[in-house]
């Protein structure tokens, strides 16, 4: 006989919640769409992250999981792009970038990766994430400003 709170319940009832609780466990976690802003007028603190400083992205460090995707919003009154640094732990000096940035390509974790320019008000598509890691990432127009980030990529 199982007892809860002191008064004897079925078997059944007991088989029943536990069958209840690992079959909710085993279904599929639905894959979010996260938001990140971009406004260097918005988000003027400097903040201090383990890749190094940044400013102008909220949240500046924004953790999801494989399979999620991130749409970045440029709030500001100027155009921005979320550009990728592949294989860099830190923000580097200068990260080398060319034009091709300024056009979008690619997915989270699978090499480069850019939202191209977003003109003010605009939004990238939804970029895919595909691999865990830890991804840093900054604006072609204004990386020297401090205008970086970084995504955290759980399984």
């Amino acid at each position: 006989m199982f007892y809860l709170e002191g008064r004897p319940k079925a078997p059944g009832a007991a088989l029943l919640a536990i069958a209840c609780v690992l079959w909710a466990s085993a279904l599929p976690v639905r894959a979010q769409t996260v938001t990140v802003s971009l406004s260097l007028a918005k988000y003027d603190t400097v903040k201090h992250g383990q890749a190094g400083d940044f400013v102008g992205v909220s949240p500046g460090v924004v953790h999801v999981h494989v399979g999620d995707e991130i749409v970045f919003a440029n709030d500001d009154v100027k155009s921005h792009t979320v550009t990728s640094l592949p294989e860099s732990s830190t923000f580097p000096d200068d990260p080398h970038w060319t034009d091709d940035v300024l056009r979008p390509s690619g997915a989270i974790g699978s090499g480069s990766w850019t939202t191209g320019e977003l003109k003010p008000g605009a939004s990238s598509k939804p970029i895919a994430v595909k691999k865990a890691g830890r991804y840093l990432y900054g604006c072609f127009y204004d990386y020297s400003a401090g205008m970086r980030g970084e995504i955290v990529v759980d399984p």
